[in-house]
């Protein structure tokens, strides 16, 4: 939409070739094949590359951790060694607020808390970080909070595969079936753990103007994206609930373990250096989501 020329790499494990937009290019590739990046590096002159591909399920990686490693760290390294061996001079990353791990106090999380990821997914979304920071002068890393919602079209979804709760949720609606949900045991107002969730396409803005941000030959940098605001899981399927005008009846199960009980961003950093601020409530999300599932599962 900002009038970049884009080639996306992928191994379509979780996306889809229609997803594309007219005029994007695709390459079906893997970022643990370090020879498959090199040649999609060398297929034309690139200014920028945007790293999102990564395995995202934390309670999935204390049973895979080889796997997790395997993708998110040593796959993260390929792309960064691949862009920075064919001179592409911007490079910005999908980090993760897992890399914080459990909160020190229930005030927001500020850029600078420390690290210390309670899952092998937030310790190889570090790894990530770290990789970067050897191989790039020029970065951006966005640490996503828990993203969710639809684009306008309807096309960019989290997949039900990713065990989020969100597309969990939009699944049971849909199919007028119950859910679990694990851990009602949690230190927190209803039981459930609490997160703060952001909107896909705000998260497509960031990346925009951190583009614009990186060309104008600012440093480089890490930002926090969320959108500033806490909701519990209970909270978060009355308003599926409300969204899909029906009753999902709730199961719960123990907790996941590597889970944290409550995680709310800081975002002041990304308004004063990008010039981001989240657009879109929590209602907007989970409607723009379950509008997008529903035209998607017909």
């Amino acid at each position: 939409a900002s009038g970049e020329q884009v080639t996306v790499f992928d191994n379509l494990s979780a996306g889809s070739a229609n997803n594309l937009l007219n005029g994007e290019t695709l390459i079906v590739g893997d970022i643990r094949d370090k020879d498959a990046l090199n040649k999609a590096f060398k297929s034309q002159k690139f200014e920028v590359v945007i790293h999102l591909a990564a395995l995202v399920n934390a309670a999935e990686s204390v049973t895979q951790a080889d796997l997790y490693t395997d993708v998110n760290d040593h796959g993260s390294r390929n792309v960064w060694e691949a862009a920075r061996e064919n001179n592409v001079p911007y490079a910005l990353y999908a980090s993760s607020a897992a890399v914080y791990g459990t909160p020190e106090s229930a005030a927001p999380i500020k850029e600078t808390h420390p690290l210390r990821p309670t899952s092998p997914y937030g310790a190889t979304k570090l790894a990530g970080e770290v990789s970067l920071r050897e191989t790039y002068d020029n970065y951006l890393a966005f640490r996503f909070f828990n993203v969710g919602g639809a684009e306008s079209e309807g096309r960019l979804l989290q997949s039900k595969e990713s065990r989020a709760i969100m597309p969990r949720l939009y699944e049971a609606a849909y199919n007028q079936k119950g859910i679990v949900i694990s851990g009602n045991d949690y230190d927190t107002p209803d039981g459930t753990v609490i997160r703060d969730f952001v909107h896909v396409e705000d998260i497509a803005l960031a990346f925009v103007l951190g583009i614009s941000y990186l060309r104008s030959g600012k440093e480089s940098v890490i930002l926090n994206l969320g959108g500033g605001v806490t909701t519990s899981i209970k909270q978060v399927h009355e308003m599926v609930e409300k969204a899909a005008s029906i009753t999902i009846p709730i199961t719960y199960a123990p907790r996941n373990v590597g889970d944290i009980s409550y995680s709310l961003a800081d975002i002041k950093l990304a308004k004063n250096t990008i010039g981001w601020t989240p657009k879109y409530d929590l209602f907007s999300i989970i409607s723009s989501g379950y509008h997008a599932y529903v035209k998607k599962s017909n």
